[in-house]
């Protein structure tokens, strides 16, 4: 029996897939429709449940296809440990921090310059340059930051649950 669940399988998590859908649902939609203190909220918790399990995966699979084998479990679980740390530094710093908000605002205004291109290319327009996101420090978005415990409690479950293991890599070797 392999005792190393399949790289990447926090992807398909149902806590995951929740949390995916919670953002992107609230940001592109509840935000819009009713602006306020709950759908600000709701994106900081699911960000900060999304972010860690996100980056654990995409190192799993990386490391797996260089590797041309899994993490061990020793290794998988510190990795996730650190996602969580570096996730949660992501997200807590910009909201005490103005440089780390500056950092914050060109980073993901960087990560969205591909698709506004794409999309002003598409309808025949010269692209932009890259412009910051709007960000607007808030500390009582840090109320989020125990998400990252439940994070790396379904992390650990995942890497530490050989049963689940095996119905995660059954799953993965079936497709």
């Amino acid at each position: 029996m392999n005792r190393n669940p399949a790289p990447g399988g926090a992807l398909v998590q149902p806590a995951f897939l929740a949390a995916l859908f919670v953002l992107l649902l609230n940001d592109q939609v509840l935000k819009r429709v009713c602006p306020g203190v709950v759908t600000g909220k709701l994106s900081d918790f699911a960000g900060v449940l999304f972010l860690p399990i996100f980056l654990h995966a995409l190192i799993e699979l990386g490391a797996a296809r260089a590797r041309q084998r899994p993490l061990s479990a020793a290794s998988a679980d510190r990795i996730l440990v650190g996602c969580v740390v570096v996730s949660l530094f992501a997200f807590g710093l910009p909201e005490v921090w103005k440089p780390a908000e500056l950092a914050y605002r060109y980073t993901f205004g960087a990560a969205h310059w591909p698709f506004q291109a794409l999309f002003a290319f598409c309808s025949g327009q010269a692209p932009l340059g890259i412009r910051p996101v709007r960000a607007t420090a808030d500390v009582t978005d840090l109320l989020a930051l125990p998400m990252g415990l439940v994070a790396l409690r379904i992390g650990r479950r995942r890497v530490r649950n050989p049963a689940g293991a095996a119905q995660v890599s059954a799953v993965s070797h079936s497709t």
